[in-house]
Parts: structure tokens; sequence; C-alpha cells
């Protein structure tokens, strides 16, 4: 099949689920490329991203030009002047009951006058990522600008902040359209369907991960004990909740190394927080972090932390990567009971689940864990074999060929 992927911003290590679906269908033989936005601002990239030469395969329709929203406002009106000349004067371009949808979605403007460049009808599967994208991706299907099926992956923001900002009506141009949607867990699919989707396309398809990448080195006893997590610095990673609770720790007398790798918008302020705890010795932001530099991290860590919450804008997480990569290596992992984490935890089997923006609960449950390592062995076995069973990657892949293909 010849793919097409569309996504915001690539190549971007916060997104290796991305990455892995794409390098999973290279692999199978299809020919992948990728429309995105623009380019990510991260200095590092995944290894993946220069192996497979996907540079050579990506195409950007943003200008990537730096600036506000001034900047905005003039490629957007420089769009739509360009666009109105090819209407009236060269009797071209898009159909002129369409104009109103430049001003719903700007963007727009940009992926068409991309399109204009760049032939991408050769396509027979469209894989547009985040729910905006899937609706510019089906707005150039309409315009006759990009040819195939399209399928759309929903992850999080998209169901929240997205509909926030642009209404409970957003995606009903979707619903109403032969787009197949690919919720990443059950928790999206039900909220889906309360919107109006169609149960009959909407179908839940697991990210993954290749736990062959993630030799198994079970959680093993050790002072000072080493917990880690991976995050974008934002309200959702719930990071400043775990700080308080490591805090918890080591005043019952825990000797901790806490590291977090990722940057973001909270940088200064989880900075401060780690200061005015007192904990720079116990607590650091270690920056991005390649996958190989994190699974570094991980490697001498008994502990990972993912203590997710609903942000105050509404916004949640899907099923964190990083625990998947954190259970296949065996390690001891602690989350929330949030958003599709369930789905992927269970609770004393194969990792710990707590309330959300509760450090308390966190400390509790960290300390328990810490207390009783007998119980290691088999909760790493547990993980392990759920990450196997359940979000291996080549397997979701293979689903997800049939899927593309139609035959599910």
């Amino acid at each position: 099949m010849n793919i097409l992927f569309v996504v915001g911003e690539f190549p971007k290590l916060s997104q290796t689920f991305i990455l892995n679906q794409m390098t999973g269908l290279i692999d199978a033989g299809h020919d992948v490329q990728i429309l995105a936005k623009k380019a990510a601002p991260d200095r590092k990239v995944h290894p993946d991203v220069i192996r497979y030469r996907l540079a050579q395969r990506t195409f950007y329709y943003g200008t990537g030009r730096p600036g506000g929203k001034f900047q905005k406002t003039l490629e957007f009106a420089g769009g739509l002047v360009q666009l109105t000349l090819d209407r009236f004067i060269h009797k071209k371009g898009i159909h002129p009951n369409a104009f109103r949808d430049l001003f719903r979605y700007p963007n727009l403007i940009l992926m068409i006058r991309a399109l204009r460049r760049i032939d991408l009808t050769d396509r027979d599967v469209i894989l547009a990522h985040f729910g905006p994208n899937g609706i510019l991706a089906r707005k150039c299907l309409d315009q006759g600008l990009l040819h195939g099926r399209l399928f759309t992956a929903f992850h999080g923001y998209d169901m929240l902040r997205y509909l926030q900002a642009k209404g409970q009506q957003a995606y009903q141009d979707l619903f109403r359209s032969q787009t197949t949607l690919l919720p990443i867990s059950l928790f999206w699919k039900e909220r889906l369907i309360r919107l109006g989707a169609d149960p009959s396309r909407t179908i839940v398809h697991h990210m993954g991960i290749d736990p062959d990448k993630f030799s198994f080195c079970p959680a093993q006893p050790a002072s000072p004990v080493h917990i880690v997590s991976a995050a974008r610095f934002v309200e959702k990673k719930g990071l400043s909740f775990a700080i308080r609770a490591v805090a918890g720790l080591i005043e019952r007398g825990y000797d901790v190394r806490y590291r977090i790798a990722g940057d973001g918008p909270l940088h200064a302020q989880l900075q401060q927080q780690i200061a005015d705890l007192g904990l720079e010795d116990h607590v650091f932001l270690a920056g991005w972090k390649t996958q190989d530099e994190w699974i570094d991290m991980m490697r001498e860590a008994q502990m990972v932390l993912a203590p997710s919450i609903t942000a105050d804008d509404g916004d949640m997480e899907g099923i964190p990567v990083q625990l998947m990569e954190a259970m296949a290596m065996g390690k001891i992992v602690v989350s929330t009971l949030h958003s599709g984490i369930p789905e992927l935890i269970q609770s004393g089997v194969n990792g710990y689940l707590v309330p959300e923006k509760d450090p308390d609960s966190l400390t509790e449950t960290m300390a328990s864990a810490l207390k009783s390592p007998d119980l290691w062995p088999d909760l790493a076995g547990r993980a392990r074999q759920t990450v196997a069973d359940q979000f291996q990657i080549r397997r979701q892949n293979s689903q997800l060929i049939c899927l593309l293909s139609g035959n599910r």
C-alpha cells in the first residue's frame, strides 16, 4: 500500500508511538510518505529517523517561520488571496462553498497550498494522527487534493482541549464521512461514540512498543533507590505531584534519586519546587533523552513513576508509552487511575495505580512496594507479559495493516 501519514510536528521525540508505526509499515514493505505542518524543535532525533531516512519521505506544509499570531495572520491572509485569485482569475481552486472552511481551519490554507505543489494523490491510505489533522485531511480529500481511505487516530488532547476551543460538534463532518476512527483506548472510543461517532467505524487500536528493544532487567533492591520518569513538562503529566511524593519518601527515611527526562513550559516551575522542598540532591531534571538514553536511565532504576492527571483545562493522557517500556524491562511502575492507563496496568498485578492528584497515596504506594521486594519478580514477569501479549508493536502493526487494507 501507498500510505500517507498526516501529523503536526515531525520528527518529535515524545511521539515514538507514531514513529514505531511508520517504521513498522516500512518494514512490512509499504511505501510511507509523511505530511507534517512543521519540524519539531527537538535538538535530538530518534535514531530510526536517520536509519529509515524519514527526512526524505517528509513534506512540510507550514512555512516554518518564527512568529506569533501576527505572522500566522499574514500567512493566512496571503494564502486566502492566492486561493481567491486562483478561483476567479485562473478558474481553478477550491469550490466556493469550501471557503468557509478556510476561516474555521486556518491551517487548511497552508495544506491546500502545499498539495498544489506536491502531488500525493497516489496514496491508497491516509493515516492522520490526532483529530484536527483528520479534519484537514478530510477537507483535502473532498477537494480532490488527496485520494485514498482516511483513518484518524485519536490520542487525548484532540478529545478535550480541541473540543473546548472548537465546540462539541467539531468532529461532526468527520463522523458523517466514511473515515475510520482509531482511538488508542477503550476510554477514548466510548467518548467518541458519546460525541456522535458511528460505533461500527470506531475501532480501538493501541499504540505499542518493541519489547525486544527493552532487555528484561527486573528491578532489584538497592540504596539509594532510583526512580525515573519521562515526560513533557506540562500539567497533565502530574510531575509536581511526583516531586511531592518523592519528598514524602525522603521524609520516611528513604535515600532517593529521582531523575525526570524531558522538558517543557513548566521547567522553571518544577525547578523552583525542587528548590523550595530542598530536594536539589535528590531530584534532577535531566533534559530530553533519546530512546537509548532513556533505556539507560531505566536500566539502573527500581521504579518508573507516571502520575498522570486531568489538567485544569481538561487535557488528559492516552496510555503513556513510557509505562509500556518500563513494564517490558520489568520495572515497578506506579501510575494513576487516569484515562486508558487501567487498560494497561492492573494494580497489584503488573504495577500499581493510585488516585489522581494524591501525592500521599503515591508516597504510600511507593513505600509499600519498596518494603516488599519479594513481590517484585512476579510483578515484573506479569508486566512484561502484558506488553508482549497486548502492546507488542509488530502485532499491533499487523492488525493496523489489516485495518488499512480493509480486512478486519
